[in-house]
């Protein structure tokens, strides 16, 4: 992206954050709304201005360079993301659902749920730090200079053995071809050993072979004949003997009419297929032919190559940023220090001259826990006035000072109490609107902390950057002003530390030769230093594995394949279509009544991700996949893992059963692999077995139940809220597991079933990937009408042995018949095949409904509805 479009792009973007500062402000002063759709109307617009502030901000950051005014950029987006996911659980909370439907505004605004997709994977990566990057992959990419001069050295030697290798097993090949072309041949039989033979090609006529070679001998006969060889070629030369002039013109004659024929066919062929490539450019150029090939939108706009080259970009900024820091740093310390100190001790002794002859006193020097003479600074200090009262007033006793404190202590509580109560009657005032279907739009807007920042940090860019043309700096230098600014602040706090500690001495030389003076004892005044904060004792927990490198402790998880490698995914793979009728079939009280389809779960999941990424962001602990055999569960988990570029830990009872003997030890090594390393996924597959009602007999030897004990305690409790780290379950059994299953799980998903729009595009992409050109007006709308009760698993199983090597090459001559595809479900399939049953998914759905929480408040609204129905 060129310097110019980046810099147009932020001055349209920064405008379009300032007219939704206007609009939320607008917002914050109206009324509660009292239709709920009016207030789903409001949050929605604003969830889609967000979702488009979102996506041009993090495109800005990743190409941004300057380092100074990245930090705005990536202050702007971790709160717009924020805000975001804030306004999607509002909108949760009035939709009663994990999946939001707002396709009236986005064709408004002239957009698809596809635009609604926030996760970008270059763009939302948490970067692991380098040492850990080293041992996740030898890639050089993420090393350093000494770091790469040890990998070359090591694989270069890697090579040299490896071409030693290769050259001793081709000297091997190629002395026994040598020695069978020998025992070919008889006349060779005694030769043991040739002499080596300078040779050089050269070609004869009839010239026979040096050294002979071994012929291969085909059983495949040709020639559908009884005669050999020999005979037909005695034969030929019999007839040649007896040709006459006459027989030697027909046969050219019929030579020139075979060839002449032979031509023109394919002649006709070639104008056939140039013609026919000809139309169909035509009417693509025009937009008649539409090619039926699912087109995926493209989510990376910049190459991997660009990508890296970009970040070593500001690596290599960020590097001499932190260079000129320590330089100016050092150039202050060394040039300004010593005028410094002197102007902060000719300060504070102005001070003390000032109070002297106005007072004959001396003001109390200001206390370190209260920052010091920074007070006399910023004119926090007693004023003159203030000061000669003080000394006129009697000083207070032990129980007056008591009762003074203990009075402010009162007053604090009070104050305390009152902000309590305050909020506590704004709770309650929420909740009796929410329970009559009002949401307070402007109190939810008002006390945003996200949208606070937002314009906080806009109106400090505007002051900070008023008088900086950036368009001036395409080289990204860093405004070295500011930096000078900074680091005289932090010098002057530092070095007037040290200067109260010498001008205090000097305060109390003062302060008793005035008390000699006067002819009174001197006493000199205690000081309060800062206290450090005392939190609790925590016992120091012994690590067991203290002694071992990470290194050690990753490879011995991998070698024991708990650390698995998974191919790479992305949410294209996952192939489903949105429910695009849901927002036009709501009740009277605006609910959705048409369930969810296969592609909403996408946007549910990346929403779930977004707290993975290098933003602080809330994000579950833990997600549990709930669906039937063959409906998608192990790709989205792979698809997550590959997008967030994760450590995939399977936690599964195949692996888990290994370390039955010492599992706490075990169960240490995970996390602090995963703490480590993270982004990491804990992963469960069928995670109703660790929660199993009655363990099966055919499973009791693996003992499934063993990590339950460890989940909530070992592994849940322990990850913080700035850790990369979910714990991520599948089952399709859910109903065989405990009530614990449910509790584990933070977030909860049901994976519906197949409807008609990800039937036809599933077939559409798989059958046209394999087959192109052959099947491109294929009959997908009736497969896709037909075949809509079958998981998406078995449809691509389905297609992929269907579609075989062999099948493929004999479309064009035999057409592909639907009837195919419904013989592997019924005939090669043991036992056969049959879509999943209704009363199946609807045991899905009842056990869903009473493990997600907006399904349970979807209920109970439902249930309070058809109680004042009865009523009435």
């Amino acid at each position: 992206m060129s310097f110019d479009l980046n810099h147009k792009y932020w001055i349209s973007t920064s405008k379009e954050i300032s007219q939704l500062i206007k609009k939320q402000n607008r917002l914050k002063k109206i009324e509660p709304p009292e239709q709920k759709s009016v207030s789903f109307k409001i949050f929605s617009e604003l969830y889609i201005l967000y979702v488009e502030l979102v996506n041009k901000l993090t495109f800005i950051y990743l190409n941004t360079f300057q380092v100074q005014k990245r930090d705005v950029v990536r202050k702007l987006v971790e709160s717009a993301t924020q805000q975001l996911v804030l306004l999607k659980d509002e909108l949760k909370e009035m939709e009663l659902s994990e999946y939001i439907y707002m396709d009236k505004l986005l064709i408004a605004r002239k957009l698809t749920p596809y635009d609604l997709m926030i996760w970008r994977s270059p763009q939302f990566l948490y970067r692991r730090p380098l040492d850990i990057q080293n041992i996740l992959s030898e890639n050089k990419l993420y090393m350093n200079d000494q770091e790469k001069e040890q990998s070359d050295a090591l694989s270069w030697s890697k090579v040299s053995d490896a071409v030693a290798l290769i050259q001793a097993h081709e000297r091997a090949r190629s002395a026994r071809v040598y020695k069978s072309n020998i025992n070919y041949d008889k006349k060779f039989l005694e030769v043991k050993q040739r002499a080596k033979v300078n040779y050089r090609f050269t070609f004869k006529p009839n010239q026979p072979m040096s050294i002979p070679v071994k012929r291969t001998i085909f059983t495949a006969d040709f020639i559908k004949t009884d005669e050999s060889c020999k005979e037909l070629r005695d034969k030929i030369d019999n007839l040649t003997g007896h040709v006459t002039e006459n027989s030697t013109d027909d046969s050219n004659e019929i030579r020139n009419r075979a060839a002449s024929l032979i031509q023109s066919w394919w002649r006709a062929y070639k104008t056939k297929k140039i013609y026919k490539i000809k139309k169909q450019f035509k009417r693509e150029l025009l937009g008649i032919r539409k090619i039926r090939q699912l087109k995926r939108p493209n989510q990376f706009a910049n190459s991997v190559l660009e990508m890296y080259k970009n970040e070593q970009k500001k690596k290599k900024l960020d590097e001499e940023f932190k260079q000129l820091i320590m330089d100016e740093r050092t150039r202050l310390l060394q040039v300004r220090s010593p005028w410094m100190m002197e102007d902060i001790s000719d300060h504070i002794r102005g001070w003390f001259k000032e109070f002297y002859t106005a007072t004959e006193n001396f003001h109390p020097y200001p206390d370190p826990v209260k920052n010091g003479t920074v007070l006399v600074v910023i004119d926090e200090t007693m004023s003159i006035g203030d000061f000669q009262e003080s000394l006129t007033k009697k000083p207070l006793s032990k129980e007056e000072k008591q009762k003074l404190k203990s009075k402010l202590r009162m007053e604090k509580r009070k104050i305390k109490a009152k902000i309590k109560n305050q909020k506590m009657k704004e709770a309650k005032r929420r909740k009796k609107l929410r329970d009559l279907g009002i949401f307070d739009v402007g109190y939810t807007l008002s006390t945003s902390k996200p949208i606070e920042n937002i314009e906080e940090t806009m109106k400090q860019f505007a002051i900070d950057w008023r008088n900086v043309d950036e368009y001036l700096n395409k080289n990204h230098d860093p405004i070295k002003a500011w930096v000078t600014e900074k680091e005289l602040d932090v010098i002057h706090h530092e070095l007037r530390e040290l200067v109260d500690e010498y001008m205090r001495v000097e305060y109390e030389l003062l302060r008793e030769a005035l008390a000699a003076d006067n002819n009174q004892p001197y006493k000199a005044l205690k000081v309060k230093k800062k206290k450090k904060k005392k939190g609790r004792k925590k016992k120091k927990v012994v690590d067991p594995t203290g002694d071992r490198t990470l290194s050690s402790l990753y490879h011995e998880l991998k070698d024991a394949s708990v650390i698995e490698e998974i191919s790479h995914k992305d949410f294209n793979e996952f192939i489903a279509d949105f429910n695009f009728i849901a927002d036009d079939t709501r009740d009277e009280d605006n609910l959705t009544t048409v369930g969810a389809a296969k592609g909403d779960i996408k946007m549910v999941v990346q929403e779930s991700m977004l707290g993975m990424s290098e933003f602080d962001i809330d994000k579950p602990k833990s997600i549990l996949l709930v669906g039937p055999l063959n409906s998608g569960k192990k790709l989205l988990c792979n698809i997550i893992a590959s997008e967030l570029d994760a450590v995939f830990i399977n936690l599964s009872p195949e692996k888990v059963c290994n370390y039955s003997k010492d599992m706490n030890m075990f169960i240490h090594i995970v996390m602090k692999v995963a703490r480590e390393f993270q982004p990491a996924i804990l992963f469960i597959e069928e995670a109703h077995r660790v929660f199993y009602k009655k363990v099966p007999s055919e499973e009791k030897y693996m003992s499934p139940t063993l990590l339950a004990p460890y989940i909530q305690k070992k592994i849940l409790k322990p990850i913080k809220k700035t850790d990369k780290i979910v714990l991520l379950g599948t089952t399709s059994l859910p109903w065989l597991a405990k009530p614990l299953l449910k509790k584990t799980f933070q977030k909860i998903l049901l994976i519906p079933k197949c409807d008609y729009g990800t039937c036809f595009l599933l077939w559409l992409d798989l059958m046209t990937e394999n087959a192109p050109d052959a099947l491109e007006n294929y009959a997908y709308s009736a497969l896709a009408k037909i075949m809509k009760a079958y998981n998406s698993g078995d449809t691509s199983n389905s297609i992929a042995n269907t579609l075989s090597v062999s099948r493929k090459m004999r479309l064009k001559a035999e057409a592909l018949n639907p009837e195919e595809f419904l013989e592997y479900f019924l005939t090669e399939m043991d036992p056969p095949l049959f879509p999943l049953e209704d009363k199946i998914m609807d045991k899905f759905k009842k056990w869903f409904g009473g493990s997600n929480k907006f399904e349970k408040m979807r209920r109970a609204a439902m249930a309070l509805k058809m109680a004042k129905q009865k009523k009435k």
